[in-house]
């Protein structure tokens, strides 16, 4: 299971599909050479590798996605004709197939419960245009409405997030739900599970999500049943059925806690205890969370009933109504006054736009004095690493936090060779000597910020349901650009000469991975 969760399956049938190519050509060349097929069979056999190679290219090259993604496909496809359609079709095509096209209706149509008031939207564009351009956008992209009367709380550690998530889980009266990655017992799963169960014990509407690719090392088999059976109403995201369906790029990443309606969690951490520094993984673990309440909570309700409504109500028996803040948040004291304007966001693969990278960019190119930027992962394609280039270039205070320690080598490494570019363009990029950095958050001139799960890779912006909080003219922008300073301080600075010399002994190394890095 932690070969499968690593990796290894996958790069273990690609060597071995190359391998069988090399093999086949080899077996036919040497064939040929001797004689003992005719001519016209090397004839027929080098033009059926041209057709399928033809036909492999037509369908990248028309399937939705992002230009990077396709190019390093159809090296992949040169270098492999005969398996390489197959292997596309299989694992990268993005053309939507009709159980996505449904599940996109059942999603939309849960979405479409929310809107922003035009007084909210009219507020923001007179302080921040730039951020009123980026909240239409959200809300045109993917049905995610701004909010007022909602106040966020800024967790620059899991630790410090921990015991507030169980202090407001403790106050829950009505409903709970849970979307997460990755679960894994120990001390912080088995400290929320005890309180699932004594909520479920005494009638609370108790769901949880958790996706199994992200899980499948860390939990038994048959856990979900384990959890029915406390009264926890319990799914898992797509499971794995390799012998029937091997497309399992698409897969749940969000990290989403709801309580009552009038409550959220959000942010990097899944729900294991390397996420609060219980156990010691790659170092010290800097990663971050918020808590929001008020009627911004509903952003967040409502993306976790979507993709529940999506996945496994087709029949969509859901109240809505009952879900909405309003329901029980005088229990709650009523809604908070206002601080700034909130909107939380979801994205989802079979969709035609990329809502996570294009707030990152809007948040890139809208930037006039700084942008920081912190991410586990620095695989950029060419659109977000010009915009990066270009901030630098004119002026922006650019500076890009990432981890010192890895948790994956290979990923590692492909970071440290995207930092050349950047560097060269004025970008200033920290490595957190500490351990490792999972947190994923933009901050810009102390006026616009986002954080939730979503990294600068291609899986993230392209292929995964993820979900991310934008905020604008809030003070919580300020405790997260304090953090983010506080983190540089115990971080190596890299330097362009600095990045010249690691690359010694590696250029063509990085070169290979910079190619296929959509692929990784």
């Amino acid at each position: 299971m932690k070969l499968f969760r690593s990796g290894f399956w996958a790069k273990a049938v690609t060597c071995l599909t190359i391998l069988v190519e090399l093999a086949l050509l080899i077996a036919f060349s040497y064939l040929f050479s001797a004689g003992i097929l005719e001519s016209e069979y090397a004839a027929i056999f080098v033009l059926v590798l041209l057709l399928l190679n033809l036909m492999a290219i037509v369908i990248a090259v028309n399937a939705g996605g992002e230009t990077d993604y396709k190019v390093s496909w159809l090296a992949f496809l040169g270098a492999i004709p005969v398996f390489g359609l197959l292997f596309y079709v299989l694992f990268a095509h993005k053309f939507t197939s009709p159980s996505q096209k449904a599940y996109m209706k059942r999603y939309d149509e849960a979405l479409l419960k929310r809107e922003t008031e035009p007084s909210t939207l009219k507020a923001l564009d007179a302080l921040n245009p730039s951020g009123g351009r980026i909240a239409r956008y959200i809300e045109r992209s993917s049905h995610g409405a701004l909010y007022r009367n909602s106040a966020v709380t800024y967790f620059p550690l899991g630790d410090e997030a921990f015991p507030a998530m169980l202090e407001e889980l403790r106050k829950a009266r009505h409903y709970i739900f849970l979307e997460y990655f990755i679960i894994h017992p120990g001390i912080f799963w088995d400290e929320i599970l005890k309180i699932l169960k004594e909520k479920a014990k005494a009638g609370l509407d108790i769901r949880l999500m958790y996706d199994d690719v992200g899980s499948l090392a860390t939990i038994p088999s048959g856990y979900r049943q384990e959890l029915r059976k406390m009264g926890i109403k319990c799914e898992v995201f797509m499971p794995i059925r390799p012998f029937l369906d091997i497309r399992m790029n698409n897969r749940d990443h969000r990290k989403i806690l709801v309580i009552d309606g009038h409550t959220a969690f959000s942010g990097g951490i899944n729900l294991a205890d390397e996420y609060i520094n219980a156990v010691p993984r790659f170092g010290h673990w800097k990663d971050n969370a918020v808590m929001v309440k008020g009627k911004a909570v509903e952003g967040f309700t409502l993306l976790f009933l979507a993709n529940w409504a999506a996945s496994f109500d087709p029949k969509g028996k859901i109240d809505y109504d009952y879900y909405r803040p309003e329901t029980f948040i005088d229990e709650a004291g009523g809604f908070p006054s206002s601080e700034g304007f909130l909107s939380p966001y979801g994205d989802v693969p079979y969709d035609d736009w990329s809502t996570g990278a294009g707030v990152y960019s809007a948040i890139i190119t809208g930037s006039r004095r700084y942008l920081y930027v912190s991410t586990p992962y620095l695989i950029l394609d060419s659109r977000l690493r010009d915009e990066l280039c270009q901030a630098a270039l004119s002026g922006v205070d650019v500076r890009i936090l990432t981890p010192h320690i890895p948790d994956k080598k290979t990923v590692f490494q492909l970071t440290r060779a995207n930092y050349g570019p950047l560097l060269k363009a004025g970008v200033r990029v920290f490595e957190y000597t500490p351990g490792f950095v999972h947190q994923k958050m933009f901050v810009s001139d102390d006026s616009l910020a986002t954080c939730g799960t979503i990294n600068l890779d291609y899986r993230s912006l392209y292929l995964h349901l993820e979900n991310g909080l934008f905020i604008a003219e809030s003070p919580v922008i300020m405790k997260m650009r304090d953090d983010f300073l506080e983190s540089l301080s115990r971080s190596e600075e890299w330097t362009y000469e600095t990045w010249k010399k690691r690359r010694r002994g590696k250029r063509a190394f990085w070169a290979i991975l910079r190619v296929f890095a959509p692929l990784l």
